[in-house]
């Protein structure tokens, strides 16, 4: 996905003007051969100290992930180059969704809350500009000045559990926690907090209260990554943590 990203950038500088609108083939082309590569069987592994693993179940997570977000570079191609690359602002379409999908895999291989965050983050502050891509339209910049607002405030919260749980387990690895933690008043608070970070990524009530307006302003096919693809990413690292896959 990285390397995606980067030859992106490399055709963004050198391809002529008038030859533009070929970047929309190359980067469907390249996501393409990426999906089909995902498929191929990986060795359960992990680096970084197990900051960063893999297994049969992230592979296969990560792998329905790229499906749909084939399918979402499929449904917006018509429309990046009909309107965006007129703008000069189609290579930043795919650079900015690669990069938030490049964050929901270390989301989703994370095994500490420090790989996790930083997945996070990642995965969140390019879809706030996708969002607001759309610049002559007021209510895309609206939507992103409040999914940019409502995430820090969700992100905010999501740390503050984390740093709770460290205080109470005196690890951030997920193998180290599950083995310590206990039902004490303060474990309790933190898990809430952690799991109200991921509520808002979900949109459960009550924190679905940013995603009509954030809906309404963006582009139709980043509404339907928001709708889909961010909800999955969380819903994943939930079931890995909650029901115990490590």
């Amino acid at each position: 996905m990285l390397a995606i990203i980067l030859l992106l950038i490399i055709a963004e500088i050198f391809m002529p003007q008038n030859k533009k609108s070929s970047i929309v083939h190359l980067a469907i082309f390249l996501f393409g051969i990426h999906t089909i590569v995902g498929f191929f069987a990986i060795e359960e592994s992990e680096i970084f100290g197990g900051m960063f693993r893999t297994n049969g179940l992230i592979h296969f997570f990560k792998n329905v992930l790229n499906i749909g977000v084939f399918i979402i570079l499929l449904q917006s191609a018509d429309w990046l180059q009909e309107k965006m690359i007129e703008q000069n602002r189609g290579t930043e379409f795919f650079i900015l969704l690669f990069s938030s999908l490049l964050g929901m895999y270390f989301m989703i291989s994370s095994g500490d809350f420090l790989m996790f965050y930083l997945g996070l983050e990642l995965s969140t502050l390019p879809v706030a500009a996708l969002a607001a891509f759309e610049t002559t339209k007021r209510k895309s910049s609206e939507a992103g000045i409040k999914l940019i607002l409502s995430a820090a405030l969700a992100s905010g919260v999501t740390l503050f559990g984390i740093s709770l749980l460290y205080a109470t387990t005196g690890s951030i690895y997920f193998n180290d926690i599950m083995e310590v933690l206990t039902s004490t008043n303060l474990s309790i608070l933190a898990s809430i907090l952690f799991f109200a970070g991921l509520a808002f990524k979900i949109s459960l009530v009550p924190f679905h209260f940013w995603t009509a307006d954030v809906y309404e302003g963006a582009p139709i096919s980043i509404a339907s990554y928001l709708s889909v693809i961010s909800k999955g990413a969380a819903v994943f690292i939930l079931m890995i943590l909650v029901v115990g896959f490590y």
